[in-house]
């Protein structure tokens, strides 16, 4: 009995197909996964840093009452980057291309280093007086402080050279309240963190679109639902 095998038009038929099913489901599959490794390294990032800032306390005394948040170096430098496991610490950074973790690498060209979520090239607030730290497990976070109650973390889950670089997708941003980081937006109103406003963690928002990314992620149950502008 003969047996019976594909002719070469079959075959190439058969991987032409397998071809565009793979090239319609990769897309959603990579960015499934790229959502679920930025909010698992988001998550631990959050509790990171609250646990260095209560180590600190310890030493310190209250975080709110430290005389140095004007420096940003220097609370880096000497409260926070010592009870992380740090690869290298950056000084703080002088201008829109000399962003976090700044280390002269091709990447950073004339569009600048970071995106808000509508595309504009992020120019503020991560420009002068920013000192960063990279974890060695590739975290990036940064801290721009003139005092206690005006105290800025911005924290690229992934590294600035890996990407994309955008405000609500690896790009996250708290602040200092009373003796804990939080989230910018945790004293918004719900409805106000999604809305077409400056700030808001929405696309067309008119201003630092995706700022609020961070309070929505943690009001949703570290999630990124449907709704979310990834």
């Amino acid at each position: 009995m003969k047996n019976k095998a594909f002719t070469m038009a079959e075959v190439l038929i058969t991987l032409g197909i397998l071809g565009v099913v793979i090239s319609l489901t990769l897309p959603a599959v990579l960015g499934k996964y790229q959502k679920q490794e930025a909010l698992a390294r988001l998550k631990r990032t959050y509790t990171l840093l609250n646990q260095a800032l209560m180590l600190a306390e310890n030493k310190y005394g209250e975080a709110k009452d430290w005389t140095d948040w004007n420096s940003s170096e220097k609370i880096i430098n000497d409260y926070l980057a010592p009870e992380f496991k740090v690869n290298k610490i950056y000084e703080s950074n002088d201008t829109l291309y000399e962003g976090m973790c700044y280390s002269g690498e091709k990447f950073f060209h004339t569009r600048g280093q970071y995106n808000w979520l509508n595309g504009v090239v992020i120019s503020s607030p991560m420009i002068t007086g920013t000192t960063s730290f990279m974890t060695i497990d590739g975290i990036c976070i940064g801290l721009s402080s003139t005092s206690a109650t005006n105290a800025n973390f911005f924290v690229d889950v992934n590294g600035p050279v890996k990407g994309p670089n955008v405000a609500g997708k690896d790009l996250f941003f708290f602040v200092l309240e009373g003796n804990t980081i939080r989230p910018y937006g945790y004293d918004w109103k719900i409805e106000d963190i999604t809305a077409n406003k400056p700030r808001a963690c929405n696309i067309n928002a008119p201003s630092g679109a995706g700022y609020t990314c961070t309070a929505k992620i943690m009001n949703d149950g570290w999630e990124m639902r449907k709704d979310y502008p990834w």
